[in-house]
Order: C-alpha cells, then structure tokens, then sequence
C-alpha cells in the first residue's frame, strides 16, 4: 500500500519535510521548486560539479551552434 507522501510526490505535488524549518517552508511558500533542491542535496559535491560542467558544456555547444547558423 502506497501512502499519501508518496502518492502525492508521484502524481508531482512536493511534499515539505516536517522538519522544514521557516526559511524553507518560506522559499517554498514562494514558489521555488524544493524538490530539486532536495535532489541537488543527495548528490555529492563532484556529483553536482559534474552536472554543472554538463550544463555550461551544452549552453557553449547551443553559443556556437547559433553562431555557425547566423544568430547573434
């Protein structure tokens, strides 16, 4: 059986920890998206090194792509 947490995290509705402490529930409240911030968390600090080299890999690759077809 699943619980009400997970079926809510499944059908995408982030469910705030109940330890979340006010600047939390704030920034939450406001519309940022806590679950990748929570996501982001798990990850070592080369995990997310890593993934931000692939980000800053592709925005250079989509840079050079508009340059070769005439955008500026």
């Amino acid at each position: 059986m699943i619980d009400e947490a997970t079926l809510a995290q499944m059908n995408g509705k982030y469910v705030c920890p109940p330890d979340a402490g006010p600047a939390w529930r704030a920034a939450m409240e406001y519309g940022f998206d806590m679950s990748l911030i929570e996501a982001s968390l798990k990850l070592t600090p080369e995990q997310r090194l890593a993934e931000h080299q692939q980000t800053i890999d592709f925005m250079i690759e989509l840079q050079e792509s508009g340059k070769a077809h005439g955008a500026e």
